[in-house]
């Protein structure tokens, strides 16, 4: 199966073709074509610990300058990967490609040693059995540059402390790109191709693509870049929220009013024996049904919608605290709506207290 991905670059074909070429060459991919003026790269990447083998295609497209790279993978985890490595080297730049043509060249060395420590122990094995000869060669491929001279010579691992010396590292390495011969082709970095262009460009985090530093949204996956993107529907839930809350503290104050209807008005009402003191005339009120009624159709709802409008005060608030949300429209709607919240939250904790003190005084 071969997925294909498209991602438009704000920069010139050349760019992008040499970006792909790296990140393959750091994928330890082996190079079956590179033709800059067609723009058309094949190699062969290694998969389950070398024992598959697939076949990348990276095709660059040209416009002004401007292009597109079409990536033909085995997998979209392969073609993702490849993505991202490319839009990093297109904005950082020679730094960031140098720092990972460094660590090829550690990887040589570590490599060396490790085969230079399994050649001594079979040296060793080899010393111990007798009839066995311990001088064993293993051909390393070449590494030359990019008009084929040869870098460090094809080595041989033998008895000679020579063959254990380590590959110098240059002041200035270049990219090791394995070609069709199995041989490390060493790349020069140019500095006009891979410029810094991180004061101009920026990578989507969504997509992975390279776009203009200041965009609003990504050319290629079109989610926002900034806030200001969805700025109009930031503002739009702002206002949203703070009515919201106001809405809410509003009918939560209604229903704290329910209580008092179901318990004081009707003794006040009737006119009751006015020797009996306030809470002597609420306790007489107090029957099972008006306390379950006052219960759920008045404490709990106010109470509910009480915190109902200090969380949308609050996310009203979260909105309007937004570099991006110029306007503040409903800030005041909110900071009313959460303080009828907290009346109506007391008012409803008071109704509680004073029935329990009316029920102990009768």
């Amino acid at each position: 199966m071969t997925i294909k991905e498209k991602r438009p670059f704000p920069v010139p074909a050349e760019v992008v073709m040499r970006c792909t070429l790296f990140t393959l060459a750091n994928m330890q991919a082996k190079l079956q074509v590179y033709n800059e003026q067609n723009g058309v790269i094949v190699a062969t990447v290694n998969k389950w610990m070398g024992l598959q083998k697939h076949e990348v295609v990276a095709k660059v497209r040209r416009f002004d300058n401007t292009s597109i790279l079409e990536i033909e993978a085995p997998d979209a985890e392969k073609a993702n990967q490849i993505l991202s490595q490319v839009s990093a080297y297109v904005t950082d730049g020679a730094g960031k490609v140098q720092a990972d043509a460094t660590i090829q060249w550690v990887d040589i060395n570590q490599k060396k040693e490790n085969r230079a420590r399994r050649q001594q122990i079979i040296d060793r094995a080899k010393g111990v059995l007798p009839g066995q000869s311990s001088s064993t060669q293993e051909a390393l491929p070449a590494v030359v540059d990019e008009q084929g001279n040869e870098i460090v010579q094809g080595e041989v691992i033998d008895e000679e402390e020579s063959a254990l010396v380590p590959v110098p590292i240059p002041d200035n390495p270049g990219v090791l790109v394995k070609n069709p011969q199995n041989k490390m082709i060493e790349i020069k970095v140019d500095p006009a191709v891979f410029a810094d262009r991180t004061a101009y460009l920026e990578i989507c985090q969504a997509c992975a693509a390279t776009v203009m530093r200041g965009s609003k949204y990504c050319s290629s996956c079109g989610r926002p870049l900034t806030l200001e993107a969805v700025q109009p529907e930031l503002q739009s839930n702002a206002k949203q929220a703070a009515s919201k809350s106001l809405q809410s503290g509003l009918l939560a104050i209604v229903f704290t009013l329910l209580p008092f209807v179901l318990l004081i008005l009707p003794e006040m009402l009737l006119g009751t024996d006015a020797s009996l003191s306030f809470l002597e005339r609420i306790g007489q009120s107090l029957t099972p049904i008006r306390l379950l009624l006052s219960l759920i159709i008045g404490v709990l709802p106010s109470m509910l919608l009480g915190w109902r409008a200090i969380a949308q005060a609050q996310q009203a608030g979260w909105y309007q605290n937004l570099n991006a949300l110029f306007d503040t429209g409903g800030q005041s709607r909110a900071a009313f709506g959460k303080a009828l919240g907290w009346l109506a939250i007391y008012i409803s904790i008071g109704w509680v207290l004073l029935t329990a003190v009316a029920y102990f005084v009768q």
